[in-house]
Order: C-alpha cells, then sequence, then structure tokens
C-alpha cells in the first residue's frame, strides 16, 4: 500500500462575484518523498530571500526568478501531482441544495475534489488549510464522509486542518490553484491584470502541452488535472442530515 500526502486550497469561492469560477485542489506528493521536497522547497526560499508565504496572491515580477524556479520543481518533480475542480459559482443554489448553509456546499465540492480522485488500495494523509467555520464539526464530517464513501478501497489515515503558513507544499497548492482561477475567470484579458501572473500561466499551460489552463482534462492525466465540476441534480452523501444534490460525477 503505497501512502500518500494531499495538501488541499482553495482559491476564489468568497472572492469578488466578478470572478464566477471558484477553485479546490490538492497537491499530492508520496509521503517517503515529502521531506525531500519541502527541503528542497526550503532551500530556494532561502537562495532567493523569501520569508513568510508565497503563495498566489504574493506572486511579483520582483520575485520572478524565484516563482519560476517553483514553478520548475513542481513541473519536473515526478513525485508531484496536481488535481482541481473548478466551479462556475453562478450555478451554486444553497437555498435548494445545502438549507442555504453555503459553507456545507463548500465542503460537499472538497469532497468531490477527494472521492473521485483517491486511488484504491492506497492510504492518504489530507492536510487542509485551516480556515474559520461556523460548524466546528466540518472537518470531522468531511473524514467521516470520505472514510465511509471510501471504505475497503482507499484508507484515509488522517484528515486534519493545518496552517498555509508553516506549510509550503500548501502554498505551491495556492500558487497552482491560482493560476488556473486566474485563466477560467480570463483575469489576464481584463484591464490592468499582471504581466507577471499572465506569463506564469502561459509557462505552465505551455509546459503541460495547452493553450491556457482554463480547459479541463482527462481523468487520466496526471501531472496537472482538470475538471469542471457540473452542478445538477443528483445526490451525494450529505452532512447534519441534510440531502445533497450535486452531482456524484464519475470523472
Amino acid at each position: 500500500m503505497t501512502d500518500y500526502n494531499l495538501y488541499c486550497d482553495e482559491s476564489r469561492h468568497t472572492s469578488d462575484p466578478g470572478q464566477s469560477y471558484a477553485v479546490i485542489g490538492a497537491l499530492q506528493c508520496p509521503r517517503e518523498q515529502k521531506r525531500r521536497i519541502v527541503y528542497r522547497l526550503h532551500c530556494l526560499m532561502a537562495k532567493h530571500n523569501v520569508h513568510g508565504e508565497f503563495g498566489w496572491k504574493r506572486l511579483s515580477p520582483n520575485r520572478r526568478d524565484f516563482y519560476l524556479t517553483v514553478l520548475r520543481l513542481f513541473l519536473e518533480e515526478c513525485a508531484l501531482n496536481f488535481r482541481c475542480i473548478v466551479i462556475d459559482r453562478r450555478q451554486l443554489n444553497h437555498a435548494r441544495w445545502n438549507a442555504g448553509d453555503s459553507e456545507l456546499g463548500f465542503y460537499k465540492l472538497y469532497y468531490q475534489m477527494l472521492a473521485h480522485w483517491l486511488k484504491p488500495g492506497s492510504a492518504y494523509h489530507i492536510y487542509l488549510d485551516w480556515q474559520q467555520n461556523a460548524s466546528s464539526s466540518r472537518f470531522e464530517d468531511l473524514r467521516t464522509i470520505l472514510k465511509r464513501k471510501l471504505s475497503g478501497r482507499a484508507r484515509i489515515a488522517c484528515l486534519e486542518p493545518v496552517s498555509s503558513h508553516t506549510q509550503p507544499m500548501i502554498q505551491l497548492a495556492d500558487m497552482l490553484m491560482g493560476a488556473a482561477g486566474y485563466d477560467w475567470n480570463r483575469l489576464g484579458q481584463r484591464a490592468g491584470g499582471s504581466a507577471f501572473k499572465r506569463e506564469f500561466s502561459s509557462i505552465l499551460a505551455s509546459a503541460l502541452g495547452r493553450s491556457d489552463l482554463a480547459q479541463q482534462t482527462s481523468l487520466n492525466e496526471q501531472k496537472f488535472n482538470v475538471f469542471k465540476e457540473s452542478l445538477i441534480e443528483s445526490e451525494i452523501p450529505a452532512t447534519q442530515g441534510c440531502v445533497a444534490k450535486i452531482s456524484d460525477v464519475s470523472h
């Protein structure tokens, strides 16, 4: 049985309503490779005098060499894979599907991103970027539902919140999600858009053999897997007694 670490984060799920697409994603790494890769990231941060977090919001032309080197690390590291789901927020109907609870809807989407990615016969240590929730049981609910869904197949070794400030792998996941969200929301085409963020997204897309990152991939895509979530009325497991009506996709 192979053990994997998953580092999860989200982008734009509560941001400017002018940005229609939210992204929820995770960076996957074999657990035995984690220490080596984190060491490489720390060495790059020290070399480029980078302190604190280096996620997408901090992407700056002043740190161009650092960010492009981190991107190259992701692309060259066979041990690192990324998956995200893209959600059109205009299709979300929390009143109808989640008893008006947008936070519950958010964690159902987290479930979708994870449940259809985890491989049978593997164990997963899942780390979510910590955020303040109205319900204190959200992480426990998600862990319970994933264990139930994957019983007899993949094993959930742990699922717990961590602070992104101390987790460079979550910061790397945030950087990749930010690039995907940037292209899906066509922010590079807007007046005043960041030239370096356009360049960064373009370099990543080109390295993946794509014209841009606003494209759904096949299920078999390993390195940078993107799924556009279709919100339709079909049931998936729910928490707190609320029946979910978000697609139980087979992608």
